[in-house]
């Protein structure tokens, strides 16, 4: 089975657009759980407070009681497609059936997830008195959280664990968000379009589960989109700003960029 990245430009640069309140929230979650581990795995005390940050972001993306929720209705939703797939002739059905048995692992991960752990990472009492401050600009000065200072001095090696014993209730929903964006890029491969005068516009069918756009361009292009649109339709315009102290203008000539429409 060929998947997007199988066939996207080698030593590229990926921009992607959700089309749905669900994705966004996906993208954001996946964005903050890279966060947290990669800073996690630095010894630096301003790696330990970007992993924080990222921490207290993920509580309060998911804080709300309906996320468990949704989550396995977006799990029980792909599973029901991929099953239709499976009676299409010519489909991988050992590929078919290995993701499937994935998403019966995911759903039953989340049906066992102890939200009691959850709640004690929540209610933690440090965790508490940080993220209080963090609200506020500066707030976390070793003045204003003394508990802070004091964890931030302790070893690197330390406050890693510290931080991965924080996360490791909330691997399911982790791993349960990386596999819907996963079969969600997954599911469209890239094709070849161009913006005459660095602007492109496509029209969508809004009955179909659009989900995500993605833009590849060559790593080296001297462009970036700005993307903007919903289920129905998308446009983008390719940028330049060679400097960042002026402001960025639209690209004149025509830029050739991969397209993927994620749809499933």
């Amino acid at each position: 089975m060929t998947t997007a990245s199988d066939m996207a430009l080698p030593n590229s640069i990926c921009y992607e657009y959700p089309l749905n309140e669900k994705i966004r929230i996906l993208l954001r979650l996946e964005f903050l759980f890279q966060q947290v581990t990669q800073n996690a795995a630095e010894y630096s005390p301003w790696d330990s407070r970007l992993a924080l940050q990222g921490l207290f972001d993920i509580f309060g993306l998911i804080g709300r009681n309906e996320f468990k929720g949704e989550l396995l209705k977006e799990l029980d939703r792909y599973a029901t497609s991929l099953y239709r797939l499976g009676q299409t002739p010519g489909v991988d059905t050992e590929k078919l059936n290995s993701i499937l048995q994935e998403i019966g692992q995911a759903i039953t991960e989340i049906h066992n997830l102890d939200n009691a752990t959850l709640e004690t990472v929540r209610q933690n009492d440090f965790l508490g008195a940080v993220r209080q401050r963090n609200s506020i600009p500066g707030g976390t000065c070793p003045f204003d959280v003394p508990a802070l200072h004091f964890w931030l001095r302790r070893s690197g090696t330390v406050r890693a664990h510290h931080i991965m014993a924080w996360l490791q209730p909330f691997q399911p929903l982790q791993n349960a968000v990386s596999l819907l964006l996963r079969l969600v890029r997954d599911s469209a491969l890239p094709h070849w379009e161009v913006a005459a005068q660095g602007f492109y516009q496509k029209a969508l069918d809004s009955t179909a589960p659009n989900q995500l756009v993605q833009i590849i361009l060559p790593s080296e292009a001297s462009v970036f989109p700005i993307i903007s649109g919903s289920k129905h339709r998308f446009s983008l315009r390719f940028m330049e700003q060679p400097d960042p102290h002026q402001r960025p203008r639209q690209a004149v000539e025509a830029i050739h960029f991969q397209l993927v429409c994620c749809i499933i």
